[in-house]
């Protein structure tokens, strides 16, 4: 009488489920490990040391900073700089700090204490400067911004034109064109027409930065003041005028990562965070700066090297 295994022709030593050749229990334990390799390749990909994933168009490139950043920042972006500094911390986690003042006299702070990760004056005139002094690692431009003539609400001295401010017994104040990006913009502007002079001495005082002018005629110490138009953001009291002689003065934005950075990767980060579309120019147009077209740092190498 044959046994089981000899009507089958199997042997007591083969796996008892084969079929056709196929060993299954094998087949179901190969299968079982490449499960096993895609979820433990999910839990590398998900893990929480790596950093938030952005939206297409945001480009930031490096990972964010573990310690606080280091930004110099014209007096004149200071709204619209809390407003991306805010957005930035909430979204990476990331301190920014930021000290505010005249584009000049924070070019000078960089150099002497050669510290700080990233530079945004006024004009990039001043960018000019950085990159003179070796202080400049990358740099690209943000936004522009145009010479205005804040005066209190319904321009109560009916100024219109230049001629208003040299004839008319008004106190004007300015930013001082060796410190300050509006004063930079405004003697360029007005000493290719041959004006300047007659204004410089036609000005009750000159300030630090374009924020003291606003104050100034906010206070009443003048009858006007030469700002740029996206300062008046914060003034409801004041109005700007357009005069036919400023209609082409404007200073381009730039931001900088700086040579001083100790961590140019994350600085490189913020300030691509700073150039994004749907991110910090998104912020920049609220606050009524004109954006540059495109992404200013969608060319990798204008990128900060680590």
């Amino acid at each position: 009488m044959q046994s089981p295994c000899e009507s089958t022709g199997a042997s007591l030593n083969e796996p008892t489920a084969r079929r056709g050749g196929v060993s299954w229990p094998l087949v179901i334990i190969v299968a079982s490990l490449g499960l096993l390799s895609v979820l433990l390749a999910s839990l590398v990909f998900m893990s929480p040391m790596d950093p938030p994933v952005p939206a297409p168009g945001s480009i930031p490139v490096g990972k964010p900073a573990a310690s606080p950043l280091t930004v110099y920042c014209a007096a004149s972006n200071r709204a619209v700089m809390e407003a991306v500094r805010k957005d930035y911390e909430a979204e990476f986690g990331t301190p920014v700090q930021v000290q505010y003042g005249a584009s000049q006299a924070l070019l000078a702070s960089i150099g002497v204490s050669r510290t700080g990760d990233v530079y945004l004056p006024a004009d990039d005139s001043f960018v000019a400067k950085a990159r003179d002094r070796n202080l400049v690692a990358s740099d690209a431009p943000l936004a522009d911004m145009h010479a205005v003539l804040a005066v209190l609400k319904g321009n109560p001295h009916g100024i219109t034109t230049l001629a208003d401010l040299l004839t008319k017994e008004l106190r004007l104040a300015q930013g001082n064109p060796e410190s300050t990006g509006i004063g930079v913009v405004t003697q360029r502007t007005l000493s290719a027409l041959g004006q300047w002079d007659a204004l410089k001495a036609k000005t009750t005082v000159f300030k630090t930065t374009v924020n003291e002018v606003a104050n100034d005629v906010k206070l009443q110490a003048v009858d006007a003041g030469i700002v740029y138009d996206v300062v008046l953001h914060d003034y409801e009291t004041l109005e700007a005028v357009t005069l036919p002689e400023l209609r082409d003065a404007r200073s381009r934005v730039a931001v900088c990562v700086l040579t001083t950075s100790a961590q140019p990767q994350a600085a490189q980060h913020f300030v691509r965070y700073l150039g994004a579309s749907d991110r910090g120019l998104k912020r920049y147009a609220e606050f009524g700066f004109q954006p540059v077209a495109g992404e200013p740092w969608s060319d990798p190498s204008q990128a900060a090297q680590p």
